[in-house]
């Protein structure tokens, strides 16, 4: 029964698969003969044309978004760089004036389609943009490391959108900075600067044994003005601490000193020199002037204006209560305003320029003098009164002893200016 039933399936499938092998026949033979239709045609390049739409821009972007990661791989390197550079540095400002990433290569940006951002190329400021500035995909990157060894990132995301993730992973939050946020970048690294500066020059003075008065870091106003003490390179707490370090190492000699240019009211540090007197007061200078005395060049700098710029409006008060005219400069010279300053001055009045001037009436120039009366010419000849029947010719300039009243009338010559 069972072979019978087998032989049955066999038997019915080979016929089956005979069949099946004509009609596959067939229709190759009909497929050969008739091809594919215009329309098939169209439709397949369509469904291409539709699929390169989508695939080949995204191609495009992939590519470039490697070359953005492989340019952001490289600047991280030359960050790495700079800050191995740091912490080796023992002057922070000259580290931020002159470090360079060593492997800082423009060829090799130029390869991804970036180039170096002008001159920011430093450590301090390390920039790359586009080479292509129309490329609308790429964008631009850059780092700083301040004088504190703070790394600070930013980026300017481009006008495609598929770029603004890669921007953000640069940057994070400062991937596109308005420009106020560049402004106050811009200040809080020249202030890094200048507080680098500060305290650089503060612990240079310490390192010389300094005695006296020196300006640090002032944390709330953000600028070099923090009055600080020190003696022989130790910081103290004031002028008084200094002076008890003084008395305390070398007795009284050097104050008494110090009193002795200070009582003289008349007395001024010689071109604003410091002066000490060794070794009595160890060191510390001092500046003099009209009776103060001070541990710091800027305080008698200070002082100094100020008595010349009373000299000048004092001076300047004097011209003009007492009417004076002209061209006048303000002294004693130099000095601050209005020490210096040329004006005219007509009646009481100050004017800026000579132009001005010349519009008053002491400016104005004077009238023209009235033309000269002309001389009295004598007569060509007159008679002479001493020889009748005689005549005098005249002529020349008058003969002074013709003045004389006695001889004038006596004296020939002198008969043609007589009338005169």
């Amino acid at each position: 029964m069972p072979k019978i039933f087998l032989k049955h399936i066999i038997g019915n499938n080979f016929e089956l698969d005979i069949k099946l092998m004509k009609i596959s026949k067939n229709n190759r033979k009909n497929f050969k003969e008739q091809g594919f239709t215009l329309v098939e045609l169209v439709v397949v390049i369509a469904g291409l044309a539709a699929l390169g739409a989508f695939t080949v821009p995204a191609v495009l972007n992939s590519i470039k978004i490697n070359k953005i990661e492989e340019a952001k791989a490289l600047m991280n390197s030359y960050a790495a760089d700079c800050l191995g550079k740091y912490r080796l540095a023992t002057d922070p400002i000259k580290f931020v004036n002159d470090a360079i990433p060593e492997d800082l290569d423009n060829d090799k940006l130029l390869t991804l389609g970036y180039q170096i951002d002008g001159d920011k190329s430093k450590c301090s400021h390390t920039a790359i943009k586009p080479t292509d500035k129309d490329d609308n995909f790429l964008y631009a990157f850059d780092f700083r490391i301040s004088s504190e060894g703070k790394v600070l990132k930013t980026a300017s995301p481009s006008d495609n959108p598929s770029s603004l993730n890669s921007c953000k992973g640069w940057a994070g939050k400062n991937c596109g900075l308005s420009e106020a946020q560049k402004a106050e970048f811009a200040r809080l690294e020249a202030l890094a600067k200048a507080k680098a500066t500060c305290m650089s020059n503060y612990q240079t003075w310490l390192g010389k044994n300094s005695s006296g008065e020196f300006k640090t870091w002032n944390n709330e106003k953000e600028t070099c003005t923090k009055q600080v003490f020190a003696f022989e390179g130790t910081p103290v707490a004031s002028k008084e601490a200094i002076d008890e370090a003084l008395k305390a190492k070398y007795g009284r000699a050097c104050q008494d000193w110090r009193e002795a240019k200070k009582n003289n009211k008349n007395y001024v540090s010689p071109s604003g020199r410091p002066e000490t007197k060794n070794p009595e007061c160890g060191g510390v200078q001092y500046w003099f002037h009209t009776g103060i005395v001070s541990t710091s060049q800027a305080d008698w700098t200070d002082r100094d204006n100020k008595i010349k710029e009373q000299a000048c409006v004092a001076n300047r008060s004097d011209l003009l209560s007492r009417r004076k005219s002209g061209k006048h400069t303000y002294g004693p010279t130099p000095g601050p305003d209005p020490c210096g300053k040329t004006v005219w001055l007509c009646n009481g009045q100050e004017y800026a320029t000579d132009a001005d001037y010349k519009t008053t009436s002491c400016g104005a120039p004077p009238p023209p003098p009235p033309p000269p009366k002309p001389k009295p010419k004598p007569p060509k000849q007159i008679p002479d009164r001493s020889r009748p029947g005689k005549v005098i010719q005249c002529g020349g300039s008058k003969p002074g002893i013709c003045n004389n009243p006695f001889m004038k009338w006596r004296l020939p010559q002198c008969q043609c200016w007589n009338n005169l």
